[in-house]
């Protein structure tokens, strides 16, 4: 008999507070070399730690690193050790953290991006005027031009939709970069939709649940429940623009959202989300039971089958092919015949 350890990260959210309950009503499984395994699941305890420490568990879910920072050095160690941890500390989460930098990468392996600009921190205490004589007047008219109006103005490492601005006019979003302190912020296109929701993609290990969403202000965004809104070929490329950002990110757990415009090309506007919100509220029932049936699901799947995880993920090959001189097309063919392995292997479960 083996037993499959999990440890969990979350304090008191209660999404992986279910999950953990549900996991430990789990039965014996079979492992992949017929071995009878039970998981054994717990919160993950909290105390200083020596920097000898050895981890036991055999994966591990991190739900609460992003606001409890004890947890990265820690999951750090541990992934040196072998632990398979979801979302690998060094996956792009933590190793890069930017919105800005997830456009370029998504774009350049082919995946549609809506035009999107960097702009530079509108306060600079640190710098002297004289500091400034590299800087070039901002080409507002360009920049206009590009991405039209309205347009979306954020905080390159946003999360939640924190300092997000809807921009009318030029004007607006001006006002709106001088409001921005010392973020740097990012200038983007809002899609133009026949429809009033957009797509959410909850991604969990190799399960991707598409969703029908309509983004509100202020937490009162909606899940809608209906679940086949979409033509077979465009689900499908949905499923395969999400296999290349999360395994060209590293993750294993997401949240990647578009936009279908009028001719039905999706455009992937947020996906730096590795602790998709999980909360019953936010959800509603129908998505929240699907959202904790997927998790549980993918636990058992690494309890029978074990993963090998590396270190860091091996993110490089997504890089090679982004600089290859051949059409985007042909990239994301490419970028996708690296990334379907890891969702379409034989599972057991």
């Amino acid at each position: 008999m083996r037993t499959y350890r999990v440890g969990l990260l979350y304090f008191q959210e209660t999404f992986t507070r279910e999950l953990e309950f549900r996991l430990k009503k789990v039965g014996p499984l079979k492992d992949r070399d017929g071995i009878e395994t039970w998981i054994r699941a717990e919160h993950i305890p909290i105390h200083e730690f020596s920097i000898d420490l050895q981890c036991s568990y055999d994966l591990i879910i991190d739900r609460a690193s992003h606001y409890f920072r004890l947890g990265i050095p820690m999951f750090m160690m541990m992934a040196h050790q072998g632990t398979h941890i979801i979302n690998n500390p060094f996956s792009f989460h933590y190793f890069i953290n930017r919105k800005d930098v997830g456009y370029h990468i998504a774009q350049e392996l082919g995946i549609p991006i809506p035009p999107t600009y960097v702009l530079p921190v509108y306060e600079t205490p640190f710098f002297k005027k004289e500091d400034f004589v590299h800087h070039r007047h901002f080409e507002w008219e360009i920049i206009a031009e590009k991405i039209g109006f309205p347009c979306i103005l954020k905080p390159a490492n946003g999360r939640g939709a924190r300092g997000v601005k809807f921009c009318k006019d030029l004007d607006s979003l001006l006002e709106s970069y001088h409001h921005s302190g010392t973020e740097i912020m990012v200038a983007q296109t809002i899609v133009d939709s026949p429809y009033e929701w957009q797509i959410r993609c909850l991604c969990m290990g190799k399960e991707i649940l598409i969703s029908k969403y309509i983004f509100r202000e202020f937490d009162q965004s909606e899940y809608l429940e209906d679940e086949n809104f979409l033509e077979p070929d465009l689900k499908k490329l949905i499923e395969e623009y999400s296999y290349v950002i999360n395994r060209a990110m590293g993750y294993e757990m997401n949240s990647v959202e578009f936009f279908i415009d009028h001719e039905g090309i999706p455009w992937a506007i947020d996906f730096n989300n590795p602790i998709p919100d999980g909360r019953l509220e936010a959800l509603g029932p129908h998505w929240y039971e699907k959202y904790l049936q997927a998790m549980v699901q993918m636990v058992i799947r690494f309890a029978m089958d074990p993963a090998d995880p590396d270190f860091i993920p091996d993110v490089n090959p997504y890089s090679r092919i982004a600089r290859l001189s051949i059409p985007k097309e042909e990239r994301f063919q490419k970028a996708l015949e690296l990334a379907s392995p890891y969702y379409r292997q034989d599972d057991q479960s």
